[in-house]
């Protein structure tokens, strides 16, 4: 039987190949959109996402995760779960679109009302999945799940490219999420040999409501808070600034929130199960944090650098607003990409309702800054963003949840600052040699020399400076490696057997 450390290991691998093969492929088809699309259907779509995506938050209700923090499952467990959100996808199917022609009132666009009621689909679809998800997360099957998320990637992707050559402009953008969301179901259903039965069991529901919604609780100041900068924007300066913003956020999400989103699923469910071994869980969370910042720093430092030749080459022009944006939510992105973490802490040791407070200090803050830079436009905004979580925020977001498994702030900052020393010397060497090349060079040229000039100064000082996250790194690997190496023979030995 595998260890945690055996089933951990697996698990990132598998959910690390599902990330980067699904990134990869929606940043192809977002590429590809972008190019046959303005920047006003992108700000169209997160018009209706700012509230279609907090109406998706009822639909599981933070019950998916109480299913996997729980450590002594049943059978009415995920049978009352799946009916309940089965009625809730059902009827936030229904208020999403009564309330559709407010939306589109609210913005001052009558095109919303049509997308925000198709949209709206996504919820009774996406209902059918929680539990299946649920379970193969808390058995760490991230190999079924990596087919899962690639299928529906490059099925949805491909429609959406397709409807957009044809000229149906921003309802590409909603085929692409209608289609991810049918093709998942039906995969995890295919995938799952779990099936519900005809039965509500509301003690089995309230075991798990205590977690769970104060986790839901949580998700929804969260989620507000995170787009309340859309919301404003979208209100008060308009869908083409609301594009460019939001393409500028999204672009620095697609190395952060990746590489933390692979290790964060695996790191729930493992530190779930050790959730009574306060050492340990400090431990594989210093490690986990490290090896993150490993990955994440150089990428938001090389991006910060390289902003300009790379939107110019892969976006185009037309996209050039996108730059200084994208400078600030990268220089953001190095503390969220960790930052984000504290989420296994709270959950892991089942104090949402610590979480679920942090919540609405954080949010004021937030409000406060997002209000004050919307007179300044989307770079005012933008700032705010990047002010308040450093200078305000920062600091109570990590030693709160520190406290819970006996983490100094200062241990957490010692953890990442050698990391964070290669990563700016790297990108200050990236921008030093960037003067010496000729200016009249194509953007995609600066793109090839400079990326793997920043690889070989960043491998090179990580690997001279011995950072502890470089040689957990190397033991990871060598450890996956053998494991495989032994898993394999065992599989040869008994198949020789029979």
């Amino acid at each position: 039987m595998e260890n945690l450390r055996d089933r951990t290991l697996s698990g990132i691998g598998w959910s690390g190949i599902a990330h980067v093969v699904r990134q990869l492929l929606l940043f192809i088809v977002s590429v590809i959109l972008a190019r046959l699309l303005s920047p006003r259907e992108f700000g169209l779509i997160a018009m209706v996402i700012v509230f279609t995506g907090f109406a998706e938050l009822f639909g599981d209700m933070g019950l998916g995760a109480a299913l996997i923090q729980k450590l002594n499952l049943k059978r009415s467990h995920l049978s009352s779960v799946f009916w309940v959100n089965l009625i809730t996808g059902v009827v936030l199917t229904g208020v999403v679109i009564a309330i559709a022609p407010l939306i589109a009132s609210f913005y001052g666009e009558p095109a919303l009302k049509a997308l925000a009621m198709v949209i709206a689909i996504n919820f009774f679809i996406g209902s059918f999945k929680a539990v299946q998800n649920a379970l193969l997360q808390k058995e760490m099957n991230f190999r079924k799940i990596a087919v899962v998320e690639i299928s529906a990637a490059l099925i949805a992707g491909t429609v959406a490219v397709s409807m957009a050559l044809f000229g149906f402009g921003v309802w590409s953008l909603v085929a692409q999420s209608i289609v991810l969301t049918t093709i998942s179901v039906i995969a995890l259903w295919f995938l799952s040999p779990w099936r519900p039965e005809f039965s509500l069991d509301f003690k089995a529901l309230k075991e798990l409501l205590g977690f769970s919604s104060n986790l839901l609780g949580f998700n929804v100041l969260n989620y507000w808070i995170r787009n309340l900068d859309n919301l404003l924007i979208g209100k008060f300066i308009g869908s083409s600034p609301l594009g460019i913003y939001s393409r500028a956020y999204s672009l620095m999400l697609l190395p952060v929130s990746q590489i933390s989103r692979i290790v964060s699923r695996v790191m729930f469910p493992a530190l779930s199960s050790i959730q009574k071994d306060i050492v340990k869980v400090k431990s594989i969370y210093l490690r986990s944090t490290r090896i993150i910042a490993l990955v994440t720093f150089p990428m938001m430092a090389g991006l910060f650098v390289l902003a300009e030749p790379f939107i110019l080459a892969v976006l185009g022009s037309k996209w050039s607003e996108v730059i200084p944006i994208l400078r600030l939510f990268c220089i953001t992105g190095m503390g969220q990409s960790i930052g984000t973490t504290v989420g296994w802490i709270y959950t892991s040791q089942g104090r949402t309702d610590i979480q679920f407070k942090w919540g609405i200090c954080s949010g004021i803050v937030r409000t406060v800054a997002f209000i004050i830079g919307l007179h300044w436009g989307i770079l005012g905004v933008a700032s705010a963003y990047v002010l308040s979580g450093y200078i305000i925020l920062w600091y109570p977001a990590w030693a709160i949840p520190g406290r819970l498994i006996k983490l100094k702030f200062s241990e957490m900052l010692k953890n990442i600052m050698g990391t964070f020393f290669c990563a700016i010397t790297m990108g200050t060497g990236m921008w030093a040699f960037n003067f010496l090349l000729p200016q009249e060079l194509p953007h995609w040229v600066y793109l090839v020399i400079l990326i793997p000039i920043g690889i070989i100064v960043y491998f090179v000082m990580v690997h001279l400076f011995k950072l502890k996250s470089y040689i957990d790194v190397k033991q990871l690997l060598k450890e996956y490696r053998h494991n495989r190496f032994k898993n394999s023979g065992e599989h040869t030995t008994e198949v020789s057997n029979e």
